[in-house]
This record gives structure tokens, C-alpha cells and sequence, in this order.
């Protein structure tokens, strides 16, 4: 397994690029935007199909990539949270529209992605965790010992719950949910740098009042 990590400007949204070193087969979770430093590391990498456009939610600095990035790999599929999908159409729901204007392009859903849902890349399984709170649709990616967390899980602390759709009572049950997962993860966020599971166990604040396991 391979994960190349891109900030895109100008939202700092990090986009990863996730590779099965057997098949060489991809996935891109979170494109902000389909910038020219994404596609150079796309066609620089040793891939041999784009299969997957992955989103840990539907809020317009994780999806602005998207309909440009399905027009270049027209069989690459987009995968979302059932309850996020309309984000995708709706500039309203992903905030683009207060934010940045008219520049969401819509764009279709491929796959509608519910809780504990597998894919299968190449020779990795992915496992979507739900874990709303930031929105009502965000989901974490979790690959062997590897979890995308989005906007759920930062370094230190969690995503925001002040927009509409959030909820701090379900982020906190969300956060509760990856703490008592088994074993240690390397934690790859939608923003910031990235963490372990163990190290949000210790001193995240809300996750270090609980007892784990």
C-alpha cells in the first residue's frame, strides 16, 4: 500500500492518493480541486487505473475535484455517504454556495457507501466507518492499519459541528466509536498533520476522558 498525500490550496484540504502495491489500482479520497499538482502526481505514480473518487464527506473543500477529476477518469467511481450524496448536486448543502460562488459542478454518485460497507481495491479492502457529526454523511476509511478520518478525527481535536447538518452529541459518539476500535491506526485527516490512534486515545480531548477496551 502506498498513500501520497497533497494539500490543495486553497481550502488546505488533504487529498490522498491510495495505491495497491500488487495491482497498482488507486483511489483519490477528497479532491478539493483538480488541480495541476494533483494530476502531475497522479500521472507521476506508478498506477494502473484510477478506480475509486472516495469521499469522507460532502462539504464543498472535499468535493470541488470531483466532476473535473471524473471528466479526465471517466471510469473511476465515485463513492459517498448515502446521507452526503446530494452534496454533490446541492451547492447549498456543501457550502459552496455561501462560500465560494458558482463553482461546484454537480455530479452523479456512483457507489452509495452505508456503514461498514467494504471495498475492494486491488488486492486492499477498505471499511467505511460512519461517524456523523460533521456531517450527517461523514464516514472514516479505515485500510489495514491506516485510517482516513476526514473531518471527524484531526490531530489533537475533532471537526467542527457548527454547520448545518453537524451535531457534537454525534461526533462525540463518533469519536467514542473509533476509540474503542482494536489496535493502533496511522491517522490521515482531511486537514492538518497526520496522527495515530493511540496518540488521540492519550491527548485528544474528547477522547482521553475515556477508558479504552
Amino acid at each position: 500500500m502506498k498513500i501520497t498525500k497533497i494539500e490543495l490550496e486553497p481550502f488546505s484540504t488533504n487529498c490522498y492518493i491510495l495505491i495497491d502495491d500488487n495491482t497498482k489500482k488507486a483511489a483519490i479520497i477528497d479532491p478539493a480541486i483538480c488541480s495541476q499538482e494533483l494530476l502531475n502526481h497522479i500521472k507521476s505514480s506508478d498506477i494502473s487505473e484510477i478506480e475509486y473518487i472516495l469521499l469522507t464527506h460532502g462539504h464543498f473543500d472535499h468535493i470541488l475535484g470531483v466532476a473535473d477529476l471524473k471528466g479526465i477518469y471517466k471510469n473511476a467511481k465515485v463513492a459517498i455517504h448515502s446521507l452526503d450524496a446530494d452534496s454533490l448536486s446541492n451547492s447549498k448543502k456543501s457550502l459552496a454556495k455561501s462560500i465560494v460562488g458558482d463553482l461546484q459542478k454537480p455530479v452523479n454518485a456512483d457507489i452509495i457507501l452505508n456503514d461498514n460497507d467494504k471495498i475492494n481495491l486491488g488486492d486492499l479492502s477498505i471499511e467505511v466507518l460512519h461517524t456523523p457529526g460533521h456531517t450527517p454523511g461523514s464516514v472514516c476509511f479505515l485500510c489495514g492499519d491506516t485510517m482516513f478520518s476526514g473531518d471527524t478525527l484531526f490531530c489533537k481535536t475533532v471537526g467542527r459541528t457548527d454547520f448545518e447538518g453537524g451535531s457534537m452529541d454525534d461526533m462525540l459518539k463518533s469519536v467514542n466509536r473509533l476509540g474503542n476500535l482494536k489496535g493502533d491506526y496511522n491517522v490521515f485527516p482531511g486537514h492538518s498533520e497526520k496522527t495515530t490512534l493511540d496518540e488521540e486515545r492519550k491527548h485528544n480531548r474528547y477522547m482521553r476522558k475515556n477508558e479504552w477496551f
